[in-house]
């Protein structure tokens, strides 16, 4: 049984459960401590508790399908569970081990019920900020004609996962999915989510992209796009209600 001992674990597991955390959990988890095992005897250059440049670590690491992965650890308690012989340990935040080992495969927690798998691109674009932005970005150049309609099979999963992520944004107003096709682009139709949002678009958009990603897969195309006043969103908010509304009622006694 799993039970969480501090904020990172809670974060990590409603990540595992709710593809609508995700986005969260890695932001949670590039400012959290992490723990490492130190292999063989320590000497380390620390000073005030600040790991000194030049310092060599000496990590044990775990194979697995002919691949070599750091291990690391979600609390000093989980570490203590894992070893079986007495050994060192090292507290880093988790943003300066992953500078520090890029190009490593890192494992979170493994052999507990709740951990995670970090491939190298994946660590990368935590770093450079990129996991959190649209993969790509297009301003239309011309006028053009495109198709717009429902889906046939309507993506409930994804349409939840995006309304409980919407639900804790305060600038998301409602957001509308239809199934899009441009003739002139050479793409097959795909969904098409347009949201209205008063500010902070970027990550909004960002954390959406991430969350189809994982509800849908990295194969599946979904374009986001800024609900305004253009004939587009017009013609979308008319041809289909939006799945998700802010609700605009406030609590006022218990």
């Amino acid at each position: 049984m799993f039970e969480p001992i501090n904020s990172l674990e809670k974060s990590l597991m409603s990540a595992a459960t709710n593809p609508s955390s995700r986005p969260q959990f890695y932001r949670d988890l590039l400012e959290a401590n992490i723990f490492i095992i130190q292999h063989g005897k320590s000497n380390l250059n620390i000073q005030n508790n600040v790991l000194q440049e030049g310092a060599e670590l000496k990590i044990q690491h775990i194979e697995k399908d002919g691949i070599s992965w750091l291990p690391i650890f979600s609390s000093l308690q989980r570490l203590e569970q894992f070893i079986r012989s007495e050994s060192n340990y090292l507290q880093l935040k988790a943003r300066d081990f992953f500078e520090i080992t890029r190009g490593a495969h890192i494992v979170l927690n493994p052999g507990f019920d709740y951990g995670k798998e970090f491939i190298p691109q994946e660590i990368t674009g935590m770093l450079d900020g990129s996991i959190f932005k649209p993969t790509q970005t297009y301003v239309a150049q011309k006028e053009t004609k495109v198709l717009i309609g429902q889906p046939a099979n309507y993506p409930h999963k994804l349409a939840k996962a995006l309304s409980e992520y919407f639900s804790g944004n305060k600038f998301v107003n409602r957001a509308y999915l239809v199934w899009f096709h441009n003739p002139e682009s050479g793409e097959k139709p795909h969904l098409l989510i347009s949201i209205d949002v008063s500010d902070n678009a970027e990550k909004i958009f960002g954390d959406a992209g991430m969350i189809g990603s994982e509800v849908l897969g990295k194969d599946e195309i979904i374009d986001f796009i800024r609900w305004d006043n253009s004939g587009l969103s017009q013609h979308i908010a008319t041809s289909t209600k939006p799945f998700y509304q802010k609700s605009f009622l406030k609590k006022i006694f218990g």
